[in-house]
């Protein structure tokens, strides 16, 4: 295994820290295009409920269907980047919470999610995975 020294490991940190802050100003607004602009092309996603979305079309078109019915707020508390060679692994805790656009009460979903990035030829940081395992059922919230 290669080992990163701790200057490179703060570098590489901070930087997945900026695709997540990116990532979720993009979920707020909605913004597919961006998203799309953060994942590799063959990004494989799985969902907390199991289902897995293949590559950057199918990404595109899922959250565009998830964009149509809800308005999605999404917060992350990191705990932990471990890197190894050109990938960065970030272990966090999600808090989603899904607002109806047609009106309605928020369903609120708690997840513990790995993402797996890939070090771009230009030094920039790609989504490429992300596993998400629920941690608490679906609740309302008021």
């Amino acid at each position: 295994m290669d080992s990163v020294p701790v200057a490179d490991s703060n570098s590489v940190a901070s930087s997945v820290a900026a695709v997540r802050q990116a990532w979720l100003d993009a979920v707020r607004a909605g913004d597919v295009e961006r998203l799309a602009a953060m994942v590799t092309d063959d990004v494989v996603v799985v969902h907390g409920n199991g289902r897995c979305v293949h590559g950057k079309d199918e990404l595109k078109a899922d959250f565009l269907k998830g964009f149509e019915s809800f308005s999605i707020e999404q917060d992350v508390s990191s705990a932990e980047v471990v890197v190894r060679g050109r990938w960065a692994f970030e272990i966090a805790e999600v808090e989603s919470r899904l607002t109806p656009q047609c009106g309605g009460e928020s369903t609120r979903v708690h997840s513990t999610t790995i993402v797996a990035l890939n070090r771009q030829s230009d030094g920039s940081w790609k989504i490429g995975r992300v596993l998400g395992m629920l941690d608490s059922p679906l609740t309302n919230s008021k």
